[in-house]
């Protein structure tokens, strides 16, 4: 189990977002006794992606090929979808944003997960049930 965020980019940038669901992630990633990652879709430099660290995500996966240039919806949600997978993240982070927004119903179709908008905290607790 991990937990995922899209870190959203633009112009080669990380935008302000993405720092904020990296924090996030993180604090739910350590409610839940495992690690933070992200999914970087377009070009943006290791330098800017590294910053992404500081906000206590463990690995960044980057995706930037020629068909991946401008944001379509149907597409990024399939590469996110992958990554879940991949690295077997069973919570996603995404902003609340124009793409985050765009992202998060078809995304939670392909992994088949529950959808929660606009959360801005999260509680976990841990029961035990004992059948009689």
């Amino acid at each position: 189990m991990s937990v995922l965020i899209y870190a959203e980019n633009s112009k080669g940038k990380l935008k302000k977002s993405s720092f904020e669901a990296a924090s996030y992630a993180y604090a739910v990633a350590t409610m839940l006794n495992t690690d933070a990652y992200a999914i970087s879709i377009g070009e943006v430099s290791n330098d800017e992606l590294e910053k992404l660290a500081k906000y206590g995500i463990k690995k960044i996966l980057t995706v930037n090929t020629a068909q991946m240039k401008s944001f379509v919806n149907q597409a990024y949600a399939s590469v996110i979808a992958e990554a879940t997978k991949s690295l077997s993240s069973d919570v996603v982070v995404l902003s609340a944003t124009f793409s985050g927004k765009a992202l998060a119903p078809r995304l939670a179709v392909k992994m088949q997960a529950a959808y929660i908008d606009g959360a801005i905290s999260f509680t976990y607790e841990r029961r035990r049930f004992h059948g009689s």
